[in-house]
């Protein structure tokens, strides 16, 4: 990796910054940050609030309308949002040093809001973030999101490109952030996405990885936000404990029902997707275990 790629703010040469701009970017990382932005409109009295995120929509002049009107995915992406601080949160009450390690980060302020709302013990314990995405997506996150000494930048792409994240590791235990990527992916980029966060972690990791029902899928490509998009999703997961089947030290640990805590007129739409499903859970946010490699000691 250059020490371009690890400065803390992008050099301009003395000339005036370039306007950031989504050349080369996918759309739909504009749903969670839009999301996040406009949360209490979104889910009066909802307990969170994201001010980097409103900066960061403005910034970009975010087209209401061209991420379109349904606002059932975008309350689910606050629902996912609260769940991961909560799940980091409890990892964080461990005693030891955690790396936190976002991957497919877009433009995800989490860094940021974490680092805010965090008691301090806790706060203490993260010794460093690391970033990841497509280099488009990087260079816009340099401009907006600027690394500094506690957040690297780097480029990866899922599954087989993530030299530059494990040159990011240390002997820290990770927890690898998974958020809204994989239903992009086929079942086989996701088994050998969760392979190769096995070989970066010989001594173990805890992954938090978001998962959706094909029935939901199903029936989200439906409203204007993915149809406009013309979205394709090829990866749902009807019971994220089989993620353990998926590839070798995985371990299920918990799930968090992500469309339990919306209200109930948020989350009617869903209603015929839940009896497609048959009663198990549209969306959760899942905590694995990646046990350690034979003969590693953790």
């Amino acid at each position: 990796m250059s020490e371009a790629a690890n400065a803390d703010t992008p050099s301009t040469g003395g000339a005036a910054p370039v306007a950031p701009t989504l050349d080369g970017v996918s759309r739909t990382l504009l749903i969670p940050l839009l999301a996040r932005a406009e949360a209490q409109s979104l889910w009066p009295g909802v307990a969170f609030d994201d001010a980097a995120a409103r900066d960061l929509a403005a910034r970009l002049a975010v087209d209401r309308a061209a991420v379109g009107s349904d606002p059932f995915p975008m309350r689910l992406c606050i629902s996912r949002s609260l769940a991961i601080e909560e799940a980091l949160g409890t990892l964080l009450s461990e005693p030891i040093e955690r790396t936190l390690v976002l991957l497919a980060c877009g433009l995800d302020t989490l860094p940021v809001r974490l680092d805010a709302t965090l008691a301090p013990a806790r706060r203490a314990r993260v010794r460093r973030w690391v970033c990841a995405d497509l280099p488009p997506v990087m260079a816009l996150r340099d401009q907006l999101l600027p690394a500094s000494e506690r957040i690297r930048h780097v480029r990866a792409t899922l599954p087989d490109q993530l030299d530059e994240v494990a040159a990011a590791l240390d002997e820290t235990r990770p927890v690898f952030i998974l958020e809204g990527v994989l239903p992009y992916l086929d079942a086989e980029q996701v088994a050998d996405c969760l392979v190769a966060l096995g070989r970066l972690a010989p001594a173990g990791a805890d992954l938090l990885v978001d998962g959706y029902h094909p029935a939901l899928l199903a029936f989200s490509r439906l409203g204007n936000t993915f149809r406009r998009m013309r979205t394709r999703f090829r990866f749902g997961i009807a019971d994220p404990r089989d993620y353990a089947g998926m590839a070798p030290r995985i371990h299920f640990r918990a799930q968090r029902n992500l469309l339990r805590p919306l209200p109930w007129h948020h989350r009617k739409r869903a209603l015929l997707p839940s009896l497609v499903a048959g009663g198990k859970p549209l969306a959760t946010l899942a905590q694995l275990e990646l046990t350690p490699s034979a003969g590693v000691t953790p």
